[in-house]
């Protein structure tokens, strides 16, 4: 007979998977390698089974934003100018406020020359270099925010599963984030299917539900 080892968190009891199943497929719920549980805190962690202990993978969030911290000058401008890692095509708005490019007139940008512009602004334009000005309250910090997605970077663990739980700069209940990409199939964390516990790997040993 085998023996099976068991291992007991909050009165529920967990079995040493090895022992009784193959280990990559005692990983899979329902035969799904990509599935959630829901934490006592009442958010999702997304569990991807059969990996590799120790395998590097990359997430990606097509429809996340990213914000970054802007200051407007002496003169209450606010220039913003392209860069690799904020495109300005993909700028939807500072300080909360929509910034349709397009609809933006073309103008100079004028010098600030001791807190005074040489031309003034009234409005937000955008110049024909190809920078967005945005007329806001003199030496003040604004957000940005940049569609075009984030990615992220998990490691499978000893066990051979990823556990993925969401992060200040990524939370789950952000509704931008819960379409994602792994290995280039794409999934959404309000369709996968719902393991009622989640698996453990305590020192390299898999353990899973009693239930499963």
């Amino acid at each position: 007979m085998k023996r099976r080892k068991f291992l007991v968190m909050a009165g529920i009891g967990l079995v040493a998977a090895a022992a009784v199943a193959p280990f990559a497929s005692a990983q899979m719920y329902s035969g799904n390698t990509v599935y959630k549980v829901m934490r006592s805190n009442g958010t999702p962690q997304v569990v991807v089974a059969n990996r590799t202990p120790g395998e590097r993978l990359t997430m990606t969030y097509p429809n996340a934003t990213s914000a970054r911290r802007v200051t407007a000058n002496a003169c209450g401008l606010v220039v913003l100018r392209d860069s690799a890692s904020n495109a300005l095509t993909s700028l939807v708005s500072v300080d909360g406020a929509t910034i349709d490019q397009m609809a933006l007139p073309t103008q100079l940008l004028p010098r600030c020359v001791n807190s005074n512009l040489e031309e003034a602004r009234a409005s937000n334009f955008k110049t024909g270099a190809g920078e967005v000005v945005v007329v806001k309250t003199p030496n003040t910090v604004y957000e940005a925010v940049y569609a075009g997605g984030r990615t992220r970077n998990v490691t499978a663990n000893a066990c051979g599963f990823v556990a993925i739980n969401g992060t200040s700069t990524v939370p789950w209940e952000d509704t931008a984030n819960q379409a994602f990409e792994l290995g280039g199939t794409a999934y959404n964390v309000t369709t996968l299917p719902e393991a009622s516990l989640e698996p453990l790997c305590r020192s390299g040993q898999l353990y899973t539900p009693a239930s499963w």
